[in-house]
């Protein structure tokens, strides 16, 4: 697990700003770094070159060390003649039998790392070694003969990868901060409005989106070529590699077999266990096995707030198991608040993400490496919403009537009777599909039209699902497209990467997840949901109510340091965005706020946006 960056340009680089973006990269790989420059010449093309004024492109990257703990793990790392190079952020599963073929085939292993495999396997199959990796990554080959740069995500979307193409330069990394500090202060970067509002619409910001403009995301499962020919960048366009379909194979065994392939580590490893069936059915596979059923599992306990704690469920869980149990006590404070924001890089307002950075924060103490359940409600149809919305398909049309332009000159809330008529209205003229959005999104059109009177809103930013899917296996695909990569994928990553914490998800190893999609529907889809995981548990499961992973959200808007920033927001944000979200509007929202607790995670998702941006603007923006 790393932090990876690079920059090819047409003038020579400034070294503090590549040890800026290394720097803005040092939790997501704590125990090592590496940097390697490069530069083009007509006589020389593109070769390695010394740390100097001249050099015109940089790799480098930060190491969490999981694999191969010796140097022959390091990175950039590159071929035996030096003519492909690789820096690598993730984890590659069951790739030592092909590793066996390529030593057959004539490579030379200097290590047992999973970089050193893709590199090989580059150089053996070319951009095929795509179809060959299991597990999650964002990858960069620089392949000197060939003058381009390969640059790919992982299916599900688990590892992300930013890039800014430019005429005279390209460059990418992990997240957006280390990407901006990657071209210095003085560089003009400025927000996207688009960004913005797709912020408000769904408290994330989708790819291809970032909050910069001319900063993209690359989608899942999407790979990217720049052509470097005779020293000038030609940016492809991202091209998707993969495509789920259906395969007939046993998910049963596809589902342990992913749980054992993640178990592979040099680092102390544990389990995240909560009350559920995911992370459940994960620690049953785990005790099965035999051999790692010493392993501990660990669960978030909050003393001051009995309401989220499963504590007890998971004990018992564990008891029956067999497993080790371990409870970290998580004590939430608001003064943590910027902190937080700011290791969740981009703006990002899902509240279950504070209870995840602290409980990464507590288990690192103990584990390098740590197995989560992500991925079971999008797989088996676990979310209330699901139901829900494919009753309405009954009522609703199925596609959007909407304006070309959404306008509204007054603040009305889904709190208020009103303001679930109108929005209930609002879902007849979008249609069905558009209509999806609303179930789980902050700000409805009407709402951020009247927070940005100037800007011409969208429905939703999502990538869409292709056409002719019935209602349920519409809504899955969405979510697999959009909200799991964006959302549910991203929180784990940045919360464990704020911590030097790897998190595995068995759940959304391709290969199972094809699987899945394989199965009968009758199977697949029970009630209640998920009995397929419940029976990899057999008769020591434990089954309750689903909850939800959430913080103490009212007592901590509620202490001086946020109320205070509350007073402010409406003028500041009006100052940060340029005038696109207007004071007067979001006052009004705050006072509807003020005193309604079921306004709380808006307020929050405000909160999150005014301080993203002014961490951003003080250090990235002009």
């Amino acid at each position: 697990m790393c932090g990876i960056a690079g920059i090819f340009h047409q003038r020579s680089l400034l070294p503090t700003h590549v040890e800026a973006a290394r720097e803005a990269l040092r939790t997501r790989g704590p125990d090592g770094s590496g940097l390697h420059y490069f530069s083009y010449s007509p006589q020389k093309k593109w070769h390695s070159s010394e740390h100097g004024t001249r050099s015109t492109a940089a790799l480098l990257q930060t190491r969490l060390s999981i694999r191969d703990l010796s140097t022959a793990g390091a990175q950039p790392m590159q071929n035996e003649d030096g003519s492909a190079w690789i820096i690598y952020n993730g984890e590659i599963y069951g790739w030592e039998q092909e590793a066996e073929e390529l030593r057959r085939r004539g490579h030379r292993f200097t290590g047992h790392s999973d970089t050193e495999f893709i590199l090989h396997g580059y150089e053996e199959w070319g951009e095929e070694i795509l179809d060959r990796l299991q597990g999650m990554f964002a990858i960069a080959i620089l392949d000197l003969r060939r003058e381009q740069l390969l640059l790919a995500r992982d299916r599900l979307g688990e590892k992300p990868l930013f890039y800014r193409p430019e005429k005279k330069c390209f460059s990418f990394a992990s997240s957006a901060r280390a990407l901006a500090a990657l071209h210095g202060p003085e560089e003009q970067l400025r927000f996207n409005p688009r960004a913005i509002d797709a912020f408000l619409t769904h408290r994330y910001i989708p790819a291809p989106l970032s909050i910069f403009e001319g900063i993209y995301k690359l989608p899942a499962a999407h790979r990217l070529i720049v052509k470097l020919n005779q020293g000038e960048i030609s940016v492809g366009d991202p091209e998707e590699y993969w495509q789920l379909s259906p395969e007939a194979t046993d998910p049963a065994m596809l589902f342990h077999d992913s749980v054992q392939q993640r178990l592979v580590s040099d680092r102390p490893l544990g389990i995240f266990l909560s009350g559920g069936i995911d992370s459940q059915a994960i620690a049953a596979s785990v005790a099965r096995s035999g051999e790692f059923s010493a392993l501990t599992t660990f669960t978030a306990t909050f003393p001051n707030d009995p309401r989220y704690d499963e504590s007890t469920a998971a004990a018992e869980i564990a008891r029956r198991l067999g497993l080790r149990h371990r409870e970290l006590p998580i004590t939430m404070n608001s003064l943590d608040a910027p902190r937080i924001i700011a290791d969740l890089d981009e703006p990002f307002a899902d509240p279950s993400a504070i209870p995840t950075w602290y409980l990464c924060q507590a288990a690192v103490q103990e584990i390098v490496v740590a197995l989560a359940g992500d991925g079971g409600d999008e797989l088996f149809a676990g979310y209330k919403r699901y139901g829900v919305h494919q009753r309405a398909a009954q009522l609703l049309p199925r596609f959007s009537k909407k304006k070309s332009r959404w306008s509204s000159s007054n603040l009305c809330l889904k709190t208020s009777r009103r303001g679930r008529c109108r929005r209930l209205l609002l879902s007849h003229q979008l249609g069905w599909e558009e209509a999806y959005a609303l179930r789980f999104s902050a700000l409805d059109p009407l709402t951020r039209a009247f927070l940005q009177p100037d800007l011409t809103v969208q429905s939703n930013y999502w990538r869409r699902p292709a056409s002719g899917l019935a209602p349920r296996d519409w809504m899955l695909e969405c979510d697999r497209l959009n909200y799991l990569p964006e959302y549910i994928l991203r929180k784990s990553d940045l919360c464990g990467m704020a911590h030097s914490l790897e998190l595995r998800s068995p759940m959304v190893d391709h290969r199972f997840v094809a699987a899945v999609h394989g199965m009968n529907p009758r199977e697949r889809f029970t009630n209640p949901p998920k009995k397929f995981l419940q029976n990899q548990i057999g008769p020591q499961a434990v089954t309750g109510p689903k909850r939800g992973f959430n913080p103490p959200l009212h007592d901590w808007l509620q202490q001086p340091t946020l109320r205070d920033l509350c007073h402010d927001l409406p003028r500041e944000l009006e100052t940060l965005t340029g005038g696109q979200l207007a004071a007067d509007s979001l006052a009004a929202l705050m006072r509807e706020a003020e005193g309604n607790r079921s306004l709380d995670e808006v307020k929050w998702m405000l909160l999150v946006l005014l301080l993203s941006l002014q961490q951003l603007k003080n250090s990235h923006c002009s």
